[in-house]
């Protein structure tokens, strides 16, 4: 695999191969700081002989400045003292000039200048019209200079060309006044012999510098030379009146030179300089050509050395170095059968390609133990998982706070998620929030006091047994709780519906009981009854007295009969066996039959019977039971009257029909009798069962009326409703619905 390339610039700069080439360049360092030591040190002494070389020269050139400047002071005030100069007439003042011109060769020509700066005279004549009141040397004499001392680009009169350096001294009366300028004109070319017979590298430059560091001239002649500056540093040099100084600087060509400043002592009035300057090319040449030709055989010597030592290195380190390094990245890859192969060789690196060879067979048995060790853990673990995940029970490992490390199907079924979503979630972000103070408060618990803890929880509709156990570390603190929880709502709804079925069996057995006490009563009442009536019956009684009889034992005969009947119909109700009829009938006709039935009875307890119903309502022709319809309103009206001792008992009807001719009746008997209190309320419509015991001594009946009554309501598809007031009275409402027929 290639790397990115910075990887790669690192890996490169981190080889063998490059710390074998960077330790040939480190072997070789030495050398190339002795060469550059020698090097400074030749520069050194170079600028020692180049310092020496300009200020000879200087010396040179300040020396002949000096003694011409000399010849030419006492020259120009032996003439000034000459009385023929002065007293002469103008028109022989060229001649006596001339003649004493005669006297010093060398200067180009010899001039008389009026203060206004017009050339008075000259000994080898001037241009008409010439004045020299711009003049270095003239303008320093006007200004009360006793010698003055300058430099014109041209001659004035004369022969010949280029600069000339010009003296000057001012020629006065006797109250001081400035007369004229006796002026004398000198050729550079003779100041500046010595210059050039110190045989100065080629560049070398030399400049007079006069008041205020203005540069009078400068050879090799320059355009801008005459009238610049010198830099500030060399002008602080000369304000400090330093008689000689160096360093280095660039002129005015823009080429760096070692300058030797030399004061001239020309001017009686300020100090004046020669400045030397050799280019710093020819001062450090032969230092820099012999720091050439060193730093080629150093770099010819360091490549031989590299390629010899890559040419060793390749074959004594590189190589095995390198075999090493694949065995390595092999073996770092996985693969535990790589070797060095190196068994042959010799050294340092081939004991440890052996060294590393016995690692990697120890590595690969290892690794085959491992593997085993894993296979068989690997089933190990299928076996527990498979175990874990095949408990119903919910099964997950924590943290204290709740944190999920592992946990069974299960458990994440429980909450609707997948085993690896629920891996590091918190389970308490994962219950309803009702429970999750007390669970959080569990697990604390645990943690604090190290013990087993169970109970319960009821969440979501479902009730759960929870166990907590604590699981410790090596240090025995508990750093882990085991959380088993079982959903035991099927146990508990069993265990409810058994304790129901008890408590029912156990009411059944009471009714039982009750109900044969009750039956025993009801039947053996009338049968007394009947028996005492047959028995009168045999004496031979009138005629009146055997009708008394009679009705009496038809009486009992009736209530065993309507005992019998009620328990007939409530057991083939119960078994459901009842069949239903449908035909058709009227409400009237259901209505008379009760009213035939009841209202004797009402009238002989003194009490008001009322059947209320809408007229149109009797003749609707409906299609049904009316048989079960009578007997669940006589049940009604029977339980009515049987506990009204005073008041009345009504009988109201109210229908809704729709548009499909289904219309639903609402019957509602209401009493005004003893009433229901409301924890009996429920139970009335149970069998066998009155609100009180005691009622049975008082109230006969074998209580299956309501119960009858409401079975007969749920047969026919309606309802049976009741609500009472205790001491006011009572409300039974039977809600049924039926067919209306639009012809009979």
């Amino acid at each position: 695999m290639r790397l990115p390339a910075p990887l790669e610039w690192v890996r490169r700069r981190h080889s063998l191969h490059a710390m074998l080439m960077a330790l040939v360049g480190l072997t070789l360092l030495p050398v190339l700081a002795l060469s550059l030591w020698s090097h400074f040190h030749e520069r050194g002494l170079e600028r020692e002989a180049a310092l020496r070389s300009a200020t000879r020269a200087a010396g040179m050139v300040a020396r002949s400045l000096a003694r011409q400047t000399e010849s030419a002071r006492r020259f120009l005030e032996a003439v000034a003292a000459t009385p023929q100069l002065r007293d002469c007439a103008p028109a022989d003042r060229p001649s006596v000039l001339a003649g004493l011109a005669r006297l010093a060769p060398g200067y180009r020509n010899l001039l008389m200048i009026r203060p206004d700066g017009a050339v008075l005279a000259a000994a080898q004549g001037a241009p008409e019209g010439a004045n020299l009141a711009e003049d270095q040397a003239v303008s320093g004499a006007l200004q009360g200079q006793a010698f003055a001392v300058g430099v014109a680009a041209h001659g004035t009169g004369g022969q010949g060309d280029g600069p000339v350096a010009c003296f000057a001294v001012p020629v006065q009366d006797g109250a001081g006044r400035t007369l004229f300028v006796l002026a004398a004109q000198l050729p550079v070319s003779e100041a500046s012999k010595g210059f050039l017979d110190a045989h100065l590298p080629e560049g070398t430059t030399l400049v007079l510098v006069g008041q205020n560091g203005r540069i009078l001239f400068r050879l090799p002649e320059a355009p801008r030379a005459p009238g610049s500056r010198l830099p500030a540093a060399q002008l602080r040099l000369m304000d400090q009146g330093a008689d000689e100084a160096s360093g280095w600087g660039v002129g005015l060509d823009g080429v760096e030179r070692f300058y030797v400043l030399h004061r001239l002592d020309i001017c009686r009035d300020e100090a004046c300089y020669v400045r030397v300057g050799i280019p710093r090319e020819a001062v450090f040449a032969e230092s820099s050509a012999r720091l050439d030709r060193n730093l080629l055989m150093l770099g010819l010597t360091t490549l031989l050395a590299l390629i010899f030592s890559r040419l060793w290195g390749n074959r004594s380190l590189l190589r095995p170095a390198r075999r090493i390094m694949d065995a390595a990245r092999a073996l770092g890859a996985g693969d535990f059968r790589a070797r060095c192969g190196l068994e042959r060789e010799r050294g340092e690196l081939a004991e440890l390609a052996r060294t590393f060879d016995r690692m990697a067979a120890n590595l690969e048995r290892h690794q085959a133990e491992q593997e085993a060790a894993r296979q068989a853990l690997f089933e190990s673990e299928e076996r527990l998982r498979a175990i874990f995940n095949a408990s119903s029970d919910g099964m997950l490992l924590l943290v204290p706070d709740g944190r999920v490390l592992s946990l069974n199907e299960a458990a994440a079924r429980r909450r609707g998620l997948a085993v690896e979503d629920m891996a590091g979630e918190n389970i308490l972000d994962h219950i309803p929030a009702a429970v999750r103070d007390g669970r959080r408060e569990h697990y604390a618990e645990v943690a604090r006091s190290g013990r087993p803890l169970r109970f319960e929880e009821e969440r979501e509709g479902r009730i759960y047994a929870l166990r907590l156990y604590p699981v410790r570390d090596a240090l025995g603190r508990v750093a882990q709780i085991a959380s088993f929880s079982r959903d035991i709502t099927e146990r508990r709804l069993s265990e409810q519906a058994l304790l129901s079925a008890k408590e029912a069996a156990e009411a059944a057995s009471r009714a039982k009981s009750a109900f044969l006490s009750n039956m025993s009563h009801e039947l053996r009442t009338p049968l007394n009854g009947l028996l005492g009536m047959l028995q009168l019956l045999a004496g031979n009684p009138g005629p009146e007295e055997r009708r008394e009889y009679l009705d009496w034992a038809g009486q009992s005969a009736r209530q065993i009969t309507d005992v019998i009947n009620d328990i007939l119909d409530y057991a083939a109700l119960d078994g459901g066996e009842l069949s239903l009829e449908h035909r058709d009938f009227t409400l009237g006709e259901v209505f008379a039959a009760l009213e035939i039935d009841l209202r004797p009875r009402a009238q002989a307890k003194g009490l008001d019977f009322a059947i209320r119903v809408p007229p149109e309502l009797l003749a609707l022709p409906l299609s049904g039971d009316p048989a079960r319809l009578g007997q669940a309103l006589r049940h009604l009206l029977d339980n009515a009257l049987k506990f009204t001792p005073a008041g009345s008992v009504t009988l109201s009807t109210q229908a809704t029909c729709r548009e499909d001719r289904n219309c639903t009746f609402r019957f509602a008997v209401a009493d005004t009798g003893i009433g229901i209190a409301p924890e009996d309320l429920a139970r009335v419509f149970e069998p066998f069962v009155q609100a009180e015991a005691p009622l049975t001594k008082t109230y006969p009946g074998g209580g299956l009326g309501l119960a009858i009554a409401r079975a007969l309501a749920e047969a026919m598809g309606g309802s049976l409703e009741a609500r009472s007031t205790p001491g006011a009275g009572s409300v039974f409402t039977l809600c049924l619905s039926f067919a209306a027929e639009t012809t009979r």
